[in-house]
């Protein structure tokens, strides 16, 4: 299994590429921001990123994407597929099924009236020949080309599909009742810019000392699918943008506790390394040497550092990658190294893991 971690700007794409027998697999999750697909440059010109990239090289071997999981309706997560539905007519046949939990799906299953201003709008780019009108519904739409898995994913569950097992940490019930109402847009970026400074200039050793876990309340957030993907008795952890106490709580419905932790190859960190989103409960559950920062760090002031002091101090013999690895230079200090010599930032090569 190869699993690559798009650049995605401050957002979430990761390709996954497996074998089933001698069948080629692909499971897509997230998209990434719109320009993980495309966008105009400042000259106004076309600029493709590295989802289309990945699209273009599954179409080239004549394989599909078998399975597109939108862990959540943040556009840091969805934007780069809604702009590759809204720029090519054909996307809908490169998927087998898609997982969503819909505004539409959420309302079904709570058997409450669908609030309208949730469903979520394709609008065609006009420099771009496609032939999907303007305003057509993205669930209307995957739902008629019959690629969606009309169904709510959501945590304490476990299945076999494409020869894997998947074990479903997040959402919960509760997290997903919480969005039976109008969505909010979030802020732009330049109210973040202002409100939320990095905390680079303290060493991982003087973020311990302080460190305050207070947990993300963030509802899209909380709606996020995570889940661990079991290929080979191999366990690999993707934790979207969900909330800690929901994946803790679903670990240990798994059985896994501390002393008895879930052993993972790999471990995609939440929220893109927010302090918010890793609770010393949570990364104390799952046994790893890898994990993985996914986030190019224009927003939000993510990673945040006292993350990262909090999981040296549970954890200071593991590596941790980036896929902007850039940010490595710009977080961590010379002290930090002399201090926590086995907690390694690392550069993954073609930011690809292979398992």
């Amino acid at each position: 299994m190869k699993i690559k971690f798009l650049k995605a700007y401050n957002g979430d794409s990761i390709h996954i590429s497996f074998k089933e027998g001698s069948k080629n697999r692909n499971i897509l999750i997230d998209g990434g921001m719109c320009a993980t697909y495309m966008q105009k440059n400042k000259k106004g010109n076309i600029e493709f990123g590295e989802l289309k990239d990945i699209i273009d090289l599954i179409k080239e071997r004549k394989e599909i994407i078998d399975l597109l999981i939108l862990t959540h309706v943040d556009d840091d997560h969805i934007g780069g597929i809604l702009k590759w539905f809204e720029n090519d007519e054909s996307a809908y046949s490169l998927i087998g099924k898609v997982w969503f939990n819909s505004g539409r799906l959420i309302s079904e299953h709570f058997k409450v009236e669908e609030i309208k201003e949730n469903l979520i709008i394709l609008n065609p780019s006009e420099t771009t020949d496609t032939s999907i009108g303007q305003g057509i519904i993205f669930e209307d739409y995957i739902e008629e080309k019959d690629i969606w898995d009309r169904k709510l994913i959501k945590n304490n569950v476990e299945f076999k599909y494409l020869g894997l097992v998947f074990k479903i940490l997040s959402p919960s019930t509760d997290k997903l009742k919480l969005l039976l109402k109008k969505w909010e847009e979030e802020y732009p970026d330049s109210i973040y810019t202002a409100a939320e400074k990095n905390d680079y200039d303290m060493t991982l050793s003087e973020h311990i000392e302080v460190d305050k876990f207070k947990e993300d309340t963030k509802e899209h957030n909380g709606s996020s699918i995570a889940i661990v993907i079991t290929y080979n008795e191999k366990n690999i952890v993707f934790l979207g943008d969900a909330h800690p106490t929901v994946v803790a709580n679903s670990l240990k419905y798994f059985k896994y506790t501390i002393e008895n932790p879930l052993n993972a190859e790999l471990v995609k960190i939440s929220h893109h390394g927010s302090k918010a989103n890793s609770s010393i409960e949570m990364i104390n559950l799952i046994n790893t040497k890898k994990y993985v920062i996914s986030t190019n760090g224009d927003r939000h002031a993510h990673p945040n550092k006292q993350f990262l002091g909090r999981l040296a101090s549970i954890n200071n013999d593991c590596e941790i990658y980036f896929n902007y690895p850039e940010q490595i230079k710009t977080i961590f200090l010379e002290q930090d190294y002399k201090d926590f010599p086995n907690f390694k930032p690392l550069v993954m090569n073609n930011n690809e893991i292979s398992i």
